[in-house]
């Protein structure tokens, strides 16, 4: 795939989703070079494709506007309207970017949210664009207490993302490296690694360590939490015999252990950065299904060599994430809380999990399970989805839209008794449609 048509597909999908509506202005051309990464003429490309799809118009005075028609929305149309800041239409809320609001104490988090602001010399400072070190202080004994993450604060990256710190690495990366990840890999991923122009190569997960060894890639990504085509955890074997043939064969792992702390069902592993005797792994750490997505805080753990790849070029970056909460966060971490807030929500999502399970394995023999995303996924190959989603609507339940024919559910956002009575109902929904 072209570069142009890289760009063209990403804002076709941003379209589609709901994320750039109808009548917004889509960035410059001179600021899209820089978001992407390409050149003008590339850009100019991308957005000549995207007028002659039907998706954007060029307007005079104001620059390229979404412009799609209506037909081509589908049940995008139903997506956006479950997205709106409006949402007291919602009594069951099963969409996969909500987390439960019970067990976190928004009281103490505001109590150290207060004590930051009053002290002035910390806000009347610029952050430091590596983090600030007393969060990555507490970023090392946390990592290293529940994930087996070897390393210092000296090591430690903080940003507002997963994807924003994936840039930052990428940035350091010469532009002929090839990386190599699962088949189901996220669209993020990929999109991050071909916007920096990096070859890229799909592995079978119940072959991967075999066809890696025959393999020449200088970087592996894996999700150590989510993996396989059943989603779990990445297991000791595998996760060895990983640390091995990276080793043997001098290639990089990337290492995304989204929520890898939340183990509320499986047992507790260490992380492949913890248990490699070699400095072959970087480690990504993230916060935002931990504590509240609306709290961007995210870290990696960098090896020798690429830590000093960062530091030669630290003046180049900036800070990605707010200094006011990584001062907040490190207190909160300091006093304990982050530990009790863990426990507390390994104990409410063990139980949702249950409840969930029960209630839809009666009906629904096939179900997937994803730990680390809180959430039961159902093959629905002949429901319209369409009718799924304007009737979940009409009885207040909120649905991620579906996937290759896969209905996602998210346990986390509800109450006990919420969540009985709407998994109940959607069930009834499901059996109409």
């Amino acid at each position: 795939m072209k570069k142009y048509e890289i760009v063209s597909e990403k804002l076709k999908q941003d379209i589609l989703e709901g994320h750039l509506k109808r009548g917004e202005t889509l960035p410059s051309i001179r600021q899209s070079t820089l978001l992407f990464g390409v050149s003008k003429t590339t850009i100019e490309h991308a957005y000549d494709r995207l007028i002659l799809d039907g998706y954007i118009k060029s307007l005079p005075q104001k620059g390229y506007v979404v412009d799609i028609l209506p037909q081509h929305l589908k049940h995008h149309q139903v997506q956006t309207a479950t997205n709106q800041k409006e949402d007291s239409w919602i009594r069951y809320d099963f969409r996969l970017n909500s987390v439960s609001l019970e067990a976190f104490d928004l009281k103490i988090w505001k109590r150290y949210m207060k004590e930051v602001f009053q002290d002035s010399k910390a806000m009347a400072t610029y952050g430091d664009a590596q983090g600030e070190k007393r969060l990555r202080l507490a970023l090392s004994e946390y990592a290293y207490h529940h994930r087996g993450v070897l390393t210092t604060e000296k090591s430690i990256l903080v940003g507002s993302s997963f994807q924003t710190l994936l840039y930052q690495f990428c940035s350091l990366c010469p532009k002929t490296y090839t990386f190599g990840m699962e088949k189901h890999v996220d669209s993020q991923v990929l999109y991050v690694l071909r916007s920096f122009g990096f070859s890229c190569v799909q592995f079978d997960s119940e072959t991967l360590i075999k066809d890696l060894d025959s393999s020449s890639i200088d970087i592996f990504y894996i999700n150590s939490s989510c993996f396989g085509s059943d989603f779990r955890y990445l297991d000791r074997k595998t996760r060895d015999a990983l640390i091995d043939v990276s080793h043997r064969n001098h290639f990089l792992i990337l290492e995304d252990d989204y929520n890898g702390e939340l183990n509320y069902r499986s047992k507790p592993r260490h992380s492949l950065q913890g248990a490699s005797p070699y400095d072959n792994v970087i480690y990504f750490g993230s916060f935002s299904r931990l504590l509240l997505p609306s709290l961007r805080l995210s870290y990696m753990v960098l090896n020798p060599e690429y830590l000093q790849r960062y530091l030669n070029h630290k003046d180049k970056f900036g800070p990605t994430s707010s200094k006011f909460e990584q001062l907040a966060l490190a207190r909160y971490m300091e006093d304990g809380h982050m530990e009790k807030h863990l426990r507390k929500l390994k104990k409410e999502y063990a139980i949702k999990d249950q409840i969930t399970r029960t209630i839809l394995e009666d009906h629904f023999p096939n179900l997937i399970f994803k730990e680390v995303y809180f959430c039961y996924c159902i093959d629905l190959p002949h429901i319209d989805p369409n009718q799924l989603m304007e009737a979940s609507f009409q009885q207040g339940i909120a649905l991620d839209p579906l996937v290759d024919h896969t209905l996602s559910l998210s346990f986390a956002y509800m109450g006990q008794n919420e969540l009985i009575e709407g998994l109940r109902l959607l069930v009834k929904i499901l059996k109409r449609c």
